[in-house]
């Protein structure tokens, strides 16, 4: 939904940006008016040989399967956006902890205050800079913040490519993806 967002959003400038270079797959498509097209191409075709999704940008799906087999790594730290909405401060602290970074206590209440994210929505023009790239700027960039608005827009034969597309995925890897935690 985060996708279809910003997908929409984009400006003449967005796409001027998005067609530089050589794009694989030919020029950037405009966005389709229809989420649930867009849901269909994005969940069966790709723009890399290597991905098998994720069309017409990447496959977000092959990008975690990547870093999958070294989430034990010292210098590995996933963070799943669920987990910092369930318990943001607790993910702050494991982050800091992660990086080696040490936060004086009193500090943590207003960080973890600015971190939230309303208090970045309501400061989105500032943190952002200008946002000529996307229509209604750094609102229209930072829209809702929320998980599962999919429910209201799919449908079960929607839901069908996706269990074909995350077939593929390491079980414990579409679990953390789905918001089940860490294996």
């Amino acid at each position: 939904m985060s996708l279809w967002n910003h997908y929409r959003s984009y400006t003449d400038v967005m796409y001027a940006a998005m067609a530089a270079g050589d794009p694989p797959g030919g020029p950037f498509p405009r966005c389709p008016d229809d989420i649930r097209w867009l849901w269909s191409q994005w969940t069966t075709r790709a723009s890399f040989d290597w991905e098998t999704d994720g069309w017409p940008f990447w496959s977000h799906h092959h990008h975690a399967a990547v870093w999958w087999p070294f989430r034990h790594l010292e210098n590995v730290l996933l963070v799943h956006y669920n987990d910092l909405q369930a318990d943001l401060e607790g993910e702050m602290r494991r982050v800091a902890g992660h990086v080696g970074i040490t936060v004086p206590e009193g500090s943590w209440p207003a960080l973890v205050d600015g971190a939230r994210f309303a208090s970045m929505k309501e400061r989105g023009a500032e943190l952002l800079g200008p946002m000529d790239k996307f229509a209604g700027g750094a609102d229209s960039f930072l829209y809702k913040g929320t998980n599962g608005r999919w429910r209201d827009v799919l449908v079960p034969d929607d839901l069908v490519l996706y269990e074909k597309m995350a077939a593929d995925l390491d079980p414990d890897l579409r679990g953390w993806l789905e918001g089940k935690g860490l294996a």
